[in-house]
């Protein structure tokens, strides 16, 4: 039977299936990780429910602000509860999907990671989009933190980084040296949501990933994360405060990605083509 999952121990596993690909998922099948992983999923979900409280009357300042009680709560507001079988392959939705058209990047920041995008929500998305891609594609925690420190108000918050726990767990079970070149990771955006802003500088922005990693054989799943992010100066970086709740990692284009919000991802350059 098992027991509840903290949430560190939660996101480790969660990312454990989700970055390990085929080493991973030989595992699930010999050892029944799957019902482990099903089970800390439903755990984390209803822990993390408990204190989201954004529905209630917020005061707005005069500066259309509602403040750090707000977001909290936002940010711990328990998006949709998946499971294993919905970031697998899984047939496209006849439904139409809503869509999000993402600005261009026009420069590049520290960690050589895309940036100069709009002081607007969905350019908070494309820096978070950025940042994640930037991070996980050499699976070296190293170069992880390299771009966290580049691009968090706390670099001190490295070592509770949902991302970089994902790498170390990753390199734990598969056997595989951090940033030796052995694992390919490949990372496209293929949705996002705007969970909630707070005026015109603090975003909850969350990013759906079509993720494809490769340990001599390769797979392919749906990844989902968020963050806050925060205007500053000239940019958006993830903003401090408590990691907010799990996105949900559905199969992208999906009719369960669909029911946990996920809007389709449409570079705006395509547009005008």
């Amino acid at each position: 039977m098992s027991t509840p999952q903290t949430s560190g121990e939660w996101s480790r596993r969660r990312l454990l299936v989700m970055l390990a690909g085929a080493v991973v998922f030989a595992m699930v099948v010999v050892a029944g990780l799957v019902m482990a992983v099903a089970a800390a999923i439903g755990s984390h979900d209803t822990a993390g429910s408990g204190d989201a409280r954004p529905e209630r009357t917020w005061t707005t300042g005069p500066d259309g602000v509602r403040g750090d009680g707000y977001r909290n709560a936002v940010a711990a507001k328990a998006m949709l509860a998946a499971d294993e079988s919905d970031l697998k392959p899984a047939p496209p939705s006849l439904d139409k999907p809503k869509r999000i058209e993402i600005p261009p990047s026009t420069s590049t920041g520290p960690a050589d990671v895309p940036t100069g995008f709009p002081h607007t929500p969905e350019g908070a998305v494309a820096q978070l989009a950025s940042i994640e891609i930037a991070a996980l594609t050499p699976m070296s925690v190293q170069f992880a933190r390299d771009v966290y420190d580049g691009w968090a108000q706390e670099p001190s918050q490295f070592d509770r980084w949902e991302i970089a726990q994902s790498i170390q767990s990753f390199h734990a079970h598969a056997g595989t040296v951090d940033g030796d070149g052995a694992v390919s990771v490949t990372a496209t955006p293929a949705g996002a949501q705007i969970k909630s802003t707070d005026g015109p500088d603090w975003v909850l922005a969350c990013v759906q990933l079509d993720v494809t990693a490769s340990v001599e054989e390769q797979t392919r799943f749906g990844f989902g994360h968020c963050e806050r992010m925060q205007w500053s100066g000239d940019r958006w970086s993830i903003a401090a405060g408590k990691q907010p709740a799990q996105a949900p990692p559905t199969w992208p284009g999906s009719q369960r990605s669909l029911e946990a919000g996920w809007l389709m991802w449409v570079d705006q350059e395509d547009l005008h083509e």
